[in-house]
């Protein structure tokens, strides 16, 4: 394969990632977009479509959005906003909240940095996954931050035996 027909190829297979991100509503992960490119380009391999998103944000022209071990998720920076996360299913929704500039000027005022922006998620449980069966063997609210990090909580009563002794 000539290395112009190669560049054509990724080019056309990174417009089209950029296009499947950028028309979605619903932050899709890479498989998502994966399914969608498949559709219209089926010799598009997920290796592509991973190396295109990474490509993307690299150049600013797509955000990856993580939490925890759950797969990332992907959009289109077109506004300044908060998010959304469930900490069950890694569901991303844009959340519907003035981004708050008078935040960023009194950030400003407390260090010394040239801040640019500022990004702000709130974490629950979204409502299909409240409404599962299983919902009454969820971790605590308490126990988000932990999940999150893919950590189980420490038991501190075994740690304060053992300096007891």
């Amino acid at each position: 394969m000539s290395d112009l027909h190669r560049i054509l190829r990724e080019s056309r297979q990174r417009r089209l990632v950029f296009e499947i991100v950028g028309r979605s509503r619903n932050h899709p992960t890479a498989h998502q977009v994966f399914d969608q490119a498949r559709r219209r380009l089926p010799s598009i391999s997920l290796g592509t479509v991973y190396r295109n998103l990474r490509r993307l944000a690299g150049q600013g022209r797509v955000r990856e959005n993580k939490i925890g071990t759950k797969p990332a998720r992907f959009e289109v920076p077109h506004r300044r906003h908060y998010h959304v996360w469930c900490v069950e299913c890694g569901r991303l929704e844009d959340l519907a909240l003035p981004y708050q500039v008078a935040l960023d000027r009194k950030a400003q005022r407390l260090v010394r940095y040239r801040l640019e922006e500022h990004r702000m998620e709130f974490y629950g449980v979204c409502p299909s996954c409240r409404r599962r069966p299983d919902a009454a063997l969820r971790k605590k609210p308490a126990d988000f931050g932990n999940a999150l990090r893919g950590r189980r909580k420490k038991d501190d009563s075994k740690r304060s035996t053992m300096r007891r002794k």
